[in-house]
């Protein structure tokens, strides 16, 4: 059975904070709504299913001691004690090409615990994580707002390709941060962190299915920004991303938009897309100009009505993207469900290293760019006030 995570989140660039609910089927579990972002300090909200109860999480996100068996990259970690009872942490990430370090202050809450980033990388900042009890476990839940733009220059500069850089980077972390408590929770007396193992591969159908993403619970969600599931296949492997925004045009507009490929340059680095012929429809030759990966590739439409097309040369050979549509609530507009299998892993050193440090980052770093690329695809469909 497919794991899921729920990601409610607003593109900086878009719309203002979600909130993310535990499943979209429980929307009384999401936590209150928080502050505003701000472009500059994006925030975002994630929740998952943990198979452990909740005393055992905020156990496991008080322990500092053993830190890295949350974090392996973690490698540094110096704890004294602050004012009012809190703990000050002093901290340092190891990132292929990079590390990022800080300092924190982590206060224990009724319902979880807070941090606040008082110096170093991403700070200021503030995360908080809430804890609640769910049948079989709990559902912890995570937003955060952190100035991303206060970090390496390498991250900056891989940012800075997409308007939505700085919140989709904060995506990535921010699901990292929640699984790995997750899985240290339900691994509690392992010696390390659990990580999954096994080899990354497509699952042989299209996931998840978008369609609790147009549940009528997360229509005040949808209303502030976009919202996205990150599937998990049975291995912990990533199975599958589907992230999805209201679209400011009717349905019919939508589907003939997306069914051609020209439309895959709103993706941000997709520099050149040359359409070519294909048996079940129009596919792509797509060229890139971003830094450090390699997303050259040739895309074939699969059969269907959908608008799915399946990377078959290149790099990224097994990639998948595709779409969903359903009909918006007023009627003159229409959610749109971006599918997203993009095998990063395979697109360069930065990627492979990446995921080989830290297996999350495959769903991590997936979901980030299918947060981008939703985001340059809303930019085809002029809003009011807005040209094209």
């Amino acid at each position: 059975m497919l794991a899921r995570v729920v990601l409610c989140a607003a593109l900086a660039v878009v719309a203002g904070p979600a909130p993310g609910p535990a499943t979209p089927a429980a929307p009384a579990l999401a936590p209150p709504l928080p502050a505003p972002a701000s472009a500059a300090h994006p925030l975002r909200d994630a929740a998952t299913a943990v198979g452990a109860p909740p005393a055992t999480v905020k156990a496991v996100l008080l322990d500092t001691a053993h830190y890295r068996a949350i974090i392996p990259g973690l490698v540094r970690h110096e704890t004294s004690t602050a004012a009012a009872g809190a703990i000050a942490l002093a901290w340092e990430l190891e990132i292929p090409l990079f590390n990022l370090s800080g300092r924190l202050v982590m206060r224990e809450r009724p319902d979880g615990v807070e941090m606040d980033l008082i110096d170093g990388d991403l700070s200021p900042g503030h995360i908080t994580f809430t804890i609640l009890p769910r049948p079989g476990g709990s559902a912890l839940a995570v937003d955060a707002q952190l100035d991303v733009a206060h970090s390496t220059w390498l991250l900056r500069y891989i940012m800075a390709k997409s308007p939505a850089g700085q919140p989709a980077a904060l995506v990535a972390s921010m699901y990292v941060a929640l699984r790995a408590v997750a899985l240290r929770a339900e691994h509690v007396g392992d010696a390390r962190a659990f990580r999954p193992g096994a080899p990354m591969a497509p699952p042989p159908a299209w996931l998840p299915d978008a369609r609790p993403l147009g549940a009528p619970a997360l229509a005040p969600l949808r209303a502030r920004g976009a919202v996205g599931l990150i599937a998990r296949a049975p291995n912990q492997r990533l199975a599958g991303v589907a992230v999805a925004m209201t679209i400011p045009a009717s349905i019919a507009t939508v589907v003939t938009r997306l069914h051609d490929p020209q439309s895959l340059r709103a993706f941000p680095g997709w520099h050149e897309v040359r359409t070519r012929p294909g048996l079940h429809g129009p596919g792509a030759e797509v060229e890139d100009n971003l830094p450090l990966a390699d997303f050259d590739a040739t895309w074939t439409a699969e059969a269907g009505p959908l608008a799915r097309w399946t990377a078959t040369a290149g790099a990224t050979s097994g990639a998948r993207v595709g779409w969903e549509v359903f009909p918006g609530a007023s009627g003159n507009d229409t959610l749109a469900a971006l599918l997203l299998y993009p095998r990063l892993e395979t697109t360069g050193r930065l990627g492979r290293k990446s995921i080989a440090s830290e297996p999350l980052l495959e769903g991590g770093m997936s979901a980030a760019l299918a947060f981008a690329d939703l985001v340059g695809i809303e930019t085809l469909f002029p809003r009011a006030g807005r040209p094209p």
